[in-house]
């Protein structure tokens, strides 16, 4: 499990940032595009490295996730530079849960409202089904992974200023899974989460338990960035 753990980290990271997410829903410095963008990511400003999930905010028996290398070596060589990143992983006898997540920086109106507007469309949620499908192709033991198309998911009140989350379904080695995403804006921060989990199970955080934490701790940490815009 622990081996299919890094593949699968592996595979969502190369589709959320590496797979197209980051070069369609995002667009990169001074790069016209006539589609839909989640934002136009400029130098980062601020430092937001300690901006993340730790391991305290997580409930017991999460480490960090195995791909979390991976991730970080994949940026060095991306268009895509976000401010913080973060990825966790929970394996045992009765719990699998993967939680991999980002925040980036918007410094100008323009960006917030792109972002605000792949928000409210779901654009990033719809890119990242539709690149996990096709990549997990090209893996023989994901040949079974076919998620559905995102659906709208309940977020607790007050999670930033704006934000949304949706659920695709579908099968890893035979076994159904959940895959939740949220994405959310806290005055000049935006932030983009997933959790991967068996489906039937009940995981130990929730999408919206993970996103209120991470809302919270942008707001202590960075009050000057996340007042109301």
């Amino acid at each position: 499990m622990k081996k299919k753990v890094c593949i699968l980290g592996c595979l969502l990271i190369s589709s959320t940032f590496g797979g197209g997410l980051a070069q369609k829903s995002i667009a990169n410095p001074g790069v016209a595009s006539s589609k839909t963008q989640l934002a136009d990511i400029l130098p980062v400003a601020a430092d937001l490295s300690n901006v993340v999930l730790t391991l305290r905010d997580l409930p017991p028996g999460f480490t960090e996730a195995s791909s979390l290398g991976s991730l970080k070596n994949l940026f060095q060589n991306s268009d895509f530079k976000p401010a913080s990143v973060f990825a966790y992983q929970k394996v045992d006898d009765k719990q699998f849960q993967l939680l991999i997540g980002f925040t980036i920086q918007l410094s100008d109106p323009m960006q917030q409202a792109k972002f605000d507007k792949g928000i409210r469309e779901g654009s990033a949620a719809k890119e990242l089904s539709k690149n996990l499908n096709s990549n997990s192709k090209s893996l023989k033991s994901n040949k079974e992974w076919q998620l559905t198309n995102p659906t709208a998911l309940t977020l607790q009140d007050n999670t930033g200023e704006l934000s949304s989350g949706w659920r695709s379904q579908g099968k890893l080695e035979n076994i159904p899974i959940n895959l939740d995403m949220v994405m959310f804006r806290r005055g000049k921060i935006g932030g983009f989460m997933l959790i991967l989990y068996y489906d039937g199970t009940k995981p130990t955080i929730t999408i919206s338990d993970a996103a209120r934490k991470l809302d919270s701790g942008m707001m202590q940490l960075k009050p000057d960035l996340t007042k109301p815009q």
